[in-house]
């Protein structure tokens, strides 16, 4: 034997990694967490703008219903307002109307003395001028003699319905008697 065995010659790496592929390493490791972080960052923050929106939303949800229950109750205490105007135009209507007949009633007893019936049934009458067949007779249009003449029984009666003062009528009238 007297030949020689060449054996190849291998190159057997070291258990340890190169310096280089061990910084690219860490370098990747650095990065991978710093991806993490900052997606973390980024999912709260967007997590607190949608709740800020949500609150937002709300908030404006609430005010416009409250600016709607405000704009109700003014419409509710502008319609209580021209109700109450109206009441108050009616009654004031009603009080020139009863001292109109009053007037009528005071003139009709100063100017004819003797027959006070047919002039209290002239005035208690609201069409002046209809004086004919129709207020001495049952007639088509006319009532009864005595129906008229009881009709300042009648505005007694819804003066006081009414809820006014009757003593500045009462008073008029028992200078006339």
């Amino acid at each position: 034997m007297s030949e020689k065995v060449v054996l190849p010659k291998f190159d057997i790496p070291s258990e340890s990694a190169h310096p280089v592929v061990k910084a690219v390493a860490i370098v990747g490791a650095l990065l991978l967490v710093s991806m993490l972080i900052l997606g973390g960052a980024i999912w709260k923050r967007r997590a607190a703008q949608l709740a800020a929106e949500q609150r937002r939303d709300a908030l404006i949800a609430a005010r416009v219903a409250e600016a709607n229950a405000a704009i109700e109750a003014a419409k509710a205490r502008v319609a209580e307002a021209a109700a109450k105007a109206a009441a108050a135009k009616a009654e004031a209507a009603a009080k020139i109307e009863a001292a109109k007949l009053a007037a009528a009633a005071a003139k009709a007893h100063s100017a004819d003395g003797s027959n006070g019936a047919l002039a209290d049934a002239s005035s208690g009458h609201r069409h002046g001028g209809h004086h004919g067949k129709g207020a001495k007779s049952k007639g088509k249009g006319g009532d009864t003699l005595a129906a008229k003449g009881s009709s300042s029984s009648d505005e007694k009666k819804s003066a006081a319905k009414g809820g006014r003062d009757n003593a500045a009528i009462d008073k008029l009238l028992a200078q006339f008697k």
